[in-house]
């Protein structure tokens, strides 16, 4: 589908810059000192707003309305998926948290430690972002570890508050063991854990929402909304990585389409899938014999 001119260029080149540089300040004021409240409430204070603002623009300046939240798609889908990612997340940041205090030390140690600050966040983004796009692949791949990747796209939509709606398996893997793997054997120091929290948080957020949102260049070194509603395309089999393009563009399966949007969002066969508002069923999925009959849709 060919995209039309911005109806509203503000918000379609200013959105992506504002919540960028916002995130950049904080996080930079945290690293240095210069915040006068803890991180991990930075981290929360930061999320709160660009949810607020990622919300705002999905309805001002929307890509396609039938991509958007709907009353029963937000109460009768996503809701329980987002208290799910909630706990899961938790718990996956406590444990993460107590293994780097036993096993990593407050100044990190190894090689690394004596690199430049952003070096050390660019170089855990790396390989954060490496494994991630190697699970990724594989879960696309592998029918057993499909069955749990799949409910993220069975949505026909793609709007902000549908990127929680993930099975909890995929949710461990990349929440808990590819960031404990990373944090733990990297050595990186603790500022440059956050630094690169705080880019997670701003892309994964950014990357799924329903609004005219344009970064132009930007697409070749960052996964955005214009590159990663293509992953979400039926059929498509890109742009895999989670905030870093060059694994998309290393191992042939990047795609940005500046004047072209997909024409359809969610599987190929949705009948090959559980409906995602049967909460239950699709948790189950994963577990059932592979000759297991699809549970029926939700009435």
């Amino acid at each position: 589908m060919e995209l039309d001119k911005p109806a509203r260029p503000v918000l379609t080149y200013g959105t992506y810059p504002l919540l960028a540089a916002a995130t950049t300040v904080i996080a930079w004021a945290a690293v240095t000192h210069q915040l006068a409240i803890p991180r991990g409430a930075a981290i929360a204070l930061l999320t709160i707003c660009t949810i607020a603002v990622a919300f705002t623009v999905e309805r001002v300046n929307p890509m396609l309305d039938r991509w958007g939240m709907t009353r029963d798609s937000f109460v009768g889908r996503d809701l329980p998926f987002i208290g799910l990612a909630f706990m899961v997340e938790q718990v996956a940041t406590m444990g993460v948290s107590f293994v780097a205090a036993q096993l990593v030390p407050d100044g990190g140690f190894g090689p690394i430690t004596r690199l430049p600050l952003l070096v050390q966040a660019l170089l855990v983004l790396l390989a954060l972002d490496l494994l991630w796009y190697g699970y990724h692949r594989t879960a696309h791949t592998i029918p057993r570890l499909w069955r749990a990747h799949g409910v993220h796209h069975a949505p026909s939509q793609l709007y902000m508050f549908m990127h929680p709606v993930f099975h909890p398996i995929d949710l461990l893997v990349s929440r808990f063991v590819i960031s404990l793997l990373v944090f733990r054997f990297s050595g990186a120091t603790p500022d440059a854990a956050f630094l690169v929290l705080m880019a997670l948080n701003l892309q994964q957020t950014i990357s799924h929402v329903n609004a005219d949102i344009r970064t132009g260049p930007l697409n070749y070194l960052l996964i955005g909304a214009e590159t990663h509603r293509w992953h979400h395309g039926a059929g498509e089999r890109v742009n895999y990585g989670s905030v870093l393009a060059i694994w998309d563009i290393a191992f042939g399966t990047f795609m940005y389409e500046p004047r072209r949007v997909p024409g359809r969002l969610g599987l190929d066969d949705p009948a090959s899938y559980p409906d995602p508002r049967r909460f239950l069923a699709t948790l189950a999925w994963p577990f059932r014999p592979a000759r297991a009959s699809i549970p029926a849709p939700a009435e």
